[in-house]
């Protein structure tokens, strides 16, 4: 089936187009080629790839509910030692996001991520060989390092999608998460009773090393590509998609955007981005301590179930071994996150991304309170199963907004300092879910839902809603759409 360009929509008079962009009259953006080359069997077989590397850091991610409670009682550590074990992932995970966030705008967003995979292999096998606590740390610490960089993968997915079908393909990409969580789950039964937690981290850090070897399948982004210069290389690619898609396309017809300079972290704090970056900051710490809260407070929840509560010695009661009843149930709320995205996937285009986020974060925060009043087992699940569903329904969302919000030039970088402030709030939630719930269970899940609610406040304030919005190449354009 053969197609034209779509012609190139008008800019704004007031601004002068020619110092932005090359051949204006005749040519068309690249935003535009890639509405005309449509979503086909190309983006369906990047689905997957992608989907790949979203599983591996799902399983890496889940890894952390399960080994903790062992290493609790296997090495006899405090609550305060088992929550840092968590906490120092998600710190790795601080540093390293924007730091492979830069290395994407930089040196390509097909490194940036196979790099990252390969550092969370091979610091996930150390990990599995650590004589003691001290090498745990260290080791998990350079693995949260590693798994930060799993993000970029979004970047690049984003970058080959059509307006049309962007945010819906990006929401199905995060059930690739809930499938590796999933599986992580099933792996910990089968493989904890019989050969212990060091084989399970062995085990769960072998998918990166698969993720690697598709390398030669994994094509570059075309927006990266054409903002560093490399047209030749963009026009392969954009060639590739077309031909997969059975589309026709003409590479003379390309518009070029300016280079600039890419990769600036002051960018993400200057108009019009200011208000936008803030928020986005507030909402990732939001969503990634509300995630990573509830899976860390499942078992917990699940294990004082069997404390009663007048006892003094918490250490003394949960350090059990997890039954096959905690692990179906963990199951059960993990599989809550396919519902999530099916909430997702509906609402996100019918209400936007402003409303769908706001909606998913105040529901949370009203589950969470209901979830104090509630002691017997069955409705406890039921209640996390819904939290869970929500919370990870706002992150799919947060996904699809922030590769939308920012322009080529910081887009990778955009996203992972995004990522950076989501896993401080996921450094401060294994005290809460692993310290402070044991405690007082009440003071914790209160300070959860006012976390949910606050986070739902800053989506409606967000300046710019993104539903069927052109990706931007460079700031500039951004300011000149605004005019």
């Amino acid at each position: 089936m053969e197609t034209t360009p779509v012609a190139m929509h008008n800019l704004g008079s007031s601004v002068d187009q020619d110092a932005l962009l090359e051949d204006q009259d005749d040519s068309t953006t690249l935003g535009e080629v890639i509405n005309s080359l449509g979503f086909g069997k190309y983006q369906i077989r990047l689905t997957f790839v992608m989907g790949c590397a979203w599983a591996v850091d799902a399983m890496e991610m889940m890894l952390l509910s399960v080994i903790g409670p062992v290493l609790l009682c296997e090495w006899y550590l405090s609550s305060w030692q088992e929550a840092f074990i968590t906490t120092v992932v998600f710190m790795g995970f601080g540093i390293g996001a924007p730091i492979w966030g830069w290395l994407a705008d930089i040196y390509g967003r097909k490194i940036g991520l196979l790099s990252s995979s390969f550092c969370t292999f091979f610091y996930g096998i150390l990990c599995a060989l650590s004589p003691s606590y001290f090498w745990v740390i260290f080791t998990r610490t350079i693995t949260g390092f590693g798994i930060s960089g799993a993000a970029q993968a979004v970047t690049l997915y984003s970058e080959f999608l059509p307006v049309k079908a962007r945010a819906r393909s990006i929401v199905f990409l995060q059930s690739f998460w809930s499938i590796g969580a999933s599986f992580e789950v099933i792996l910990a039964f089968i493989v904890m009773p019989t050969l212990g937690w060091r084989y399970l981290v062995a085990f769960s850090s072998l998918p990166c090393l698969v993720f690697c070897f598709l390398y030669k399948i994994i094509p570059e982004s075309p927006r990266y590509l054409l903002i560093s210069g490399q047209r030749s290389e963009a026009m392969s690619v954009l060639h590739n998609v077309a031909t997969a898609n059975r589309k026709s396309w003409y590479s003379e017809d390309i518009k070029l955007p300016s280079k600039g300079t890419r990769g600036r972290i002051w960018d993400l704090l200057k108009p019009p981005y200011t208000k936008t970056t803030l928020l986005m900051w507030s909402i990732w710490f939001s969503a990634a301590a509300l995630y990573y809260g509830i899976i860390l407070m499942t078992p917990v929840l699940y294990t004082v179930d069997r404390c009663g509560n007048g006892e003094n010695s918490i250490h003394g009661c949960i350090c059990k071994p997890l039954s096959s009843d905690d692990y179906r149930n963990i199951v059960i709320t993990t599989v809550s996150e396919f519902p999530g995205m099916i909430f997702a996937f509906l609402i996100v285009e019918q209400l936007g991304r402003k409303k769908a986020l706001c909606l998913q974060f105040s529901l949370a925060g009203v589950f969470l309170f209901m979830l104090i009043i509630c002691s017997a087992r069955v409705p406890k699940t039921i209640l996390i199963f819904c939290v869970r569903a929500l919370i990870s329904g706002a992150f799919q969302v947060a996904y699809v907004y922030t590769p939308e919000v920012y322009p080529t030039t910081f887009r990778a970088l955009g996203l992972g300092f995004c990522s950076s402030f989501a896993r401080i709030g996921a450094m401060i939630t294994p005290f809460l879910a692993q310290v402070m719930l044991p405690v007082s269970d009440i003071l914790a899940l209160s300070i959860y839902a006012c976390i949910s609610f606050a986070g739902g406040i800053s989506a409606m304030l967000l300046p710019i809603e993104t539903k069927g919005r052109i990706m931007q190449e460079s700031k500039d354009m951004e300011i000149s759409s605004s005019l």
